[in-house]
């Protein structure tokens, strides 16, 4: 996914930097109070508390979250404000999507990287037992004392799926606080957007072509004054060695394995959070389940087939309309 207004223009004012494995670009237009130097410097201040949330969530090296997974097997963990919100935030979504969104997927998806990595595709039982360990009911959270415990010994927590767009809103969140407007924040894809009520027209957004090789190439363009923008696509992290096509970074819940599941998902919500977890929820499940949890939920979504066949939520409908 790609911001598609004239970025190349000198009166933007752009920086990218490195943060979770990608790049986040920080766009803005000319501030009515603040010189280019002053925007630039807001970016990296931003792009900051993008690699705090990096390090305190991180799956990769000591963190916060490892030294739950270590101990919270033994005993009630005590977490601070930030991450019990962002375990309620999960339990919410858990409950919304009917079980698919789950953070204790964890386990399967170190599993899978390392398979991956090696070349190798899962087998069909190692995927069965490791779905097994898949559960977020295995989590106990006390709310009075603010604690986590797991309930089984192979339960672990990871907050990919949600993490990069809770990173994106944070950022967003901070350049608001200092008085930036018409601005934008992509994290990798999942994007956060701001426009003024004078703006001279929305952001417009494009959706990548998950059939086309080259990632600049747009299926369609989506306009938005505020919000974020998610695309979740099976093009993404695909482990080519699975000939099925269908072995990509998220964990799948087809009831039936001859259904056709989608190859891309968008959602564009109040927040990167929001839309980058349901678009993840989207490409887990297959194409009637993707509409009907964006239906019950009033989502703005786009979905596309393996046959190229795009699918509108009513809500998008009412967009475009």
């Amino acid at each position: 996914m790609q911001e598609s207004t004239s970025s190349h223009s000198p009166k933007v004012v752009e920086v990218s930097l490195k943060a979770m494995g990608g790049l986040f670009i920080y766009r803005a237009y000319p501030q009515p109070y603040m010189s280019p130097e002053k925007v630039k410097e807001l970016f990296k201040e931003a792009h900051e508390e993008v690699l705090r949330i990096q390090r305190k969530y991180t799956e990769f090296e000591e963190s916060v979250l490892t030294d739950i997974n270590k101990r919270a097997v033994y005993e009630e963990v005590l977490v601070d404000e930030e991450t019990w919100y962002l375990l309620m935030q999960a339990r919410d979504f858990y409950k919304k999507s009917q079980g698919v969104f789950d953070i204790t997927f964890a386990g399967y998806g170190k599993r899978w990287r390392q398979a991956l990595k090696e070349g190798l595709s899962l087998s069909d039982e190692e995927k069965a037992k490791l779905r097994e360990t898949v559960n977020f009911k295995n989590i106990t959270l006390n709310k009075e004392r603010q604690t986590v415990f797991f309930k089984e010994k192979t339960t672990q927590i990871s907050f990919g799926g949600m993490g990069k767009g809770y990173a994106v809103d944070c950022a967003f969140n901070l350049l608001k606080e200092k008085g930036m407007v018409n601005f934008c924040v992509n994290g990798s894809g999942d994007m956060r957007v701001h426009a003024t009520k004078d703006a001279p027209r929305p952001w417009r957004i494009g959706i990548r072509n998950p059939f086309a090789k080259d990632p600049q190439q747009s299926a369609g363009l989506i306009q938005v004054k505020n919000g974020g923008v998610s695309t979740s696509g099976s093009y993404i992290q695909l482990n080519q060695s699975d000939e099925s096509g269908r072995d990509h970074h998220v964990l799948n819940f087809y009831e039936d394995d001859s259904e056709a599941p989608p190859v891309s998902v968008t959602i564009v919500g109040e927040s990167s959070m929001e839309s980058d977890v349901w678009a993840t929820i989207g490409l887990a499940v297959d194409m009637p389940k993707a509409y009907q949890l964006m239906v019950e939920n009033n989502l703005y979504g786009i979905i596309i087939d393996k046959e190229g066949k795009t699918l509108l939520s009513p809500r998008a409908l009412q967009h475009f309309q």
